[in-house]
């Protein structure tokens, strides 16, 4: 196999996949070969390839294969190549690896409030054993302290295919009515299986207790300052998405039900949360995508489990504001160009470190975009006066890492304007 190392490498340097043009397809290959992955297992890799080789695959099949692999996250680079061997065809995989072990300080601004900072510590290793498992250890100051450990594992068992994770956490949290400050200890446990490569079903089992100050124990569910929550959430994922830091073709739908509290003194509610995106590629540069998010809650939420918009996900134009309610529904588009498309660059010399700075990605992407919801508490104040909506363009950064950086300007159907500085794809 010495032979075909030497060769892989002239090869790559020559002859990229997707610019060999003597190639017919669909074309028969007779297995796989890995290169590049000196810490992750091979099985992880060869998993995510849903054929069983020899088979014929056409170019799309090749794609689809890259495209699995990249959104392993695992990988700065993916690159595939068809490797001739006498008459028969090898599919070469060469992978550039990410660094995974990260001992970083934290740093970073709650709800995207600058005023919010939280300042800490903690270790985390991205593929734990070589296997693709995430585990995290660390805590942080400042806003909303925190402690915690998890662990994640996508895939237990070579056949069986389970999931399972857990974790266990310490945090202090602002409460976002009152000027107090709650105190949360609990943990979670899941487990879970993937039916396929696409679909898959997760049940968690959470239990918190909260604690609040002696003049705010009638904040609590039980009236005596402290509740345990326990939660029993069963999620669903499809997920056909094209690459899933940047979709630009496919779609994903997320189903959830949680049943909170079981008895009288514990929150007893009811939560379902719809998830559906889609994504269509008009051209090799052009996409246009959307989403239709939908959070319902049955029975009477406690103060700390209220549901938000303008935290987590927000509507551009009305960034800064915020929103709660029983019951929301949140709706975005976004048209995607690519103005310069992914390219790499490797810091070969790099002093320390030189797997952080292989292969490093960057590229541009302009975005038009409108975001639209409403909330409600009861079924007369779902109607369209009540959407407030919001529009703009912005200019998407792909960095290394980071992923992307967005840089947008948004107007609001009242007139209002704002710029927007946020990471990661909104959608």
């Amino acid at each position: 196999m010495k032979s075909l190392r030497t060769y892989t490498f002239f090869f790559f340097l020559t002859l990229p996949l997707f610019a060999q043009q003597q190639h017919q397809f669909p074309i028969l290959i007779e297995r796989v070969e890995l290169a590049g992955n000196r810490t992750t297992k091979a099985e992880v890799i060869l998993r995510e390839i849903p054929f069983t080789f020899p088979d014929s695959l056409s170019l799309e099949d090749l794609q689809l294969i890259q495209n699995r692999v990249t959104n392993l996250l695992l990988f700065n680079l993916v690159e595939l190549a068809i490797l001739p061997e006498g008459r028969k065809n090898v599919l070469l995989i060469h992978v550039t690896e990410s660094w995974y072990i990260y001992p970083v300080p934290i740093f970073f601004i709650n709800d995207r409030e600058w005023d919010r900072i939280s300042v800490g510590f903690q270790v985390s290793h991205l593929n734990f054993r070589g296997m693709h498992e995430l585990l995290s250890v660390g805590g942080w100051l400042g806003y909303n302290p925190t402690f915690f450990i998890n662990y994640d594992n996508p895939w237990v068992g070579k056949k069986t295919r389970f999931i399972f994770g857990f974790s266990l956490f310490g945090k202090w949290v602002s409460n976002r009515f009152f000027d107090v400050r709650e105190q949360h200890l609990g943990g979670r446990i899941s487990i879970g299986k993937r039916f396929s490569l696409t679909q898959s079903m997760q049940l968690t089992f959470s239990l918190r207790r909260i604690a609040f100050p002696d003049n705010y124990r009638d904040l609590s569910v039980s009236g005596d300052g402290s509740d345990i929550v326990p939660k029993l959430t069963v999620n669903y994922r499809l997920d056909h998405r094209d690459l899933v830091e940047y979709p630009r073709s496919g779609y994903l739908v997320k189903y959830q039900l949680t049943r909170a509290g079981f008895t009288s003194s514990q929150p007893r509610f009811w939560r379902f949360v719809l998830d559906h995106r889609a994504y269509l590629k008009l051209s090799k540069r052009v996409s246009v995508g959307g989403r239709n998010l939908l959070r319902l809650n049955a029975g009477k939420l406690p103060i700390y489990d209220r549901i938000f918009l303008g935290y987590f996900h927000r509507v551009r134009g009305y960034f800064t504001r915020r929103f709660t309610a029983q019951n929301y529904m949140l709706q975005n588009y976004e048209m995607r160009i690519s103005l310069l498309p992914l390219k790499y660059l490797s810091w070969k010399s790099a002093p320390m470190m030189p797997a952080f700075f292989q292969q490093l990605k960057y590229g541009v992407s302009l975005a038009l975009f409108m975001d639209s919801a409403v909330l409600w508490d009861r079924r007369e104040q779902l109607s369209l006066r009540n959407h407030f909506t919001g529009f703009g363009a912005g200019l998407h950064f792909h960095l290394p890492y980071i992923y992307l950086l967005r840089l947008e300007h948004a107007w609001n159907d009242v007139g209002d304007r704002e710029w927007i500085i946020d990471a990661q794809v909104s959608f």
